[in-house]
């Protein structure tokens, strides 16, 4: 909150001396998930809708600063043969420490409110270029992972090992569910972003096209001891338009 605090009293500081623009955008998002974990090996990107809002205050003819308030979505996807989260072998007694695998699909979506504080370098005449970049806070919104599909569970993620009775494997599991994990992740991340654009007078306003790489830079788990140390991150591409306001 100290963060939002400091953002608006700047804001209402630069607002009595510049120009203001304000604009918003939309776009697609490449979220990753990284981490140190068994669970969190090997996911790739899945693809999401992220947005926000703006306000942009020029301290100089080529150097402004943006505050924003953006719909970021986070995350990652996995499939194929993976450890099988505890939820779902919950009717199966197993010995301590023992893992077991399963071929399926893990989708985890972590949605977040996302205000970053960026400074913006522009360059150019009409058709101009820029470069932005600086600190994010994130609220977190949305927390969840959708898994999908049917396996046998095995001892040993090669699948030469299955899970058996009396010499036979057990049924495959359904893995098709939606689990709430919001009480295992952090309410709050934290992180950078930086990025470039490009930018066109259009009617009364400004028409712009950019890209920003976002990059988590805390451990966004709650149980780190079990659920080991993972990060966020994305790549963002978006258009959007601003108009000056005096």
């Amino acid at each position: 909150m100290k963060y939002i605090y400091s953002i608006v009293l700047l804001a209402l500081c630069l607002s009595t001396r510049a120009q203001v623009f304000i604009g918003g955008k939309a776009g697609i998002s490449l979220p990753d998930l990284k981490g140190n974990n068994e669970q969190s090996k090997e996911y790739t990107s899945t693809v999401g809708v992220n947005g926000g809002l703006f306000v942009n205050f020029p301290l100089t003819s080529s150097l402004s600063l943006q505050p924003e308030l953006n719909f970021s979505p986070q995350g990652g996807q996995r499939k194929g043969m993976q450890s099988v989260p505890a939820d779902n072998i919950s009717d199966i007694t197993l010995p301590a420490g023992v893992i077991l695998y399963a071929n399926f699909k893990n989708i985890t979506i972590l949605n977040y409110l996302e205000i970053p504080l960026v400074a913006k370098l522009v360059l150019g005449n009409r058709i101009k270029y820029y470069i932005c970049a600086g600190p994010q806070v994130d609220f977190l919104v949305e927390a969840k992972t959708k898994t999908s599909g049917n396996s046998l569970l095995y001892f040993d993620q090669a699948g030469t090992m299955p899970l058996a009775q009396n010499g036979e494997p057990l049924p495959a599991v359904s893995f098709d569910k939606t689990t709430n994990i919001k009480e295992s992740i952090k309410k709050v991340n934290a992180g950078f972003q930086g990025g470039a654009g490009i930018q066109y007078p259009a009617g009364p306003g400004i028409i712009f096209l950019e890209a920003r790489a976002i990059v988590g830079c805390i451990n966004i788990q709650t149980h780190p001891e079990t659920d080991g140390r993972n990060k966020t991150g994305a790549l963002a591409i978006s258009a959007g338009y601003m108009i000056k306001l005096k």
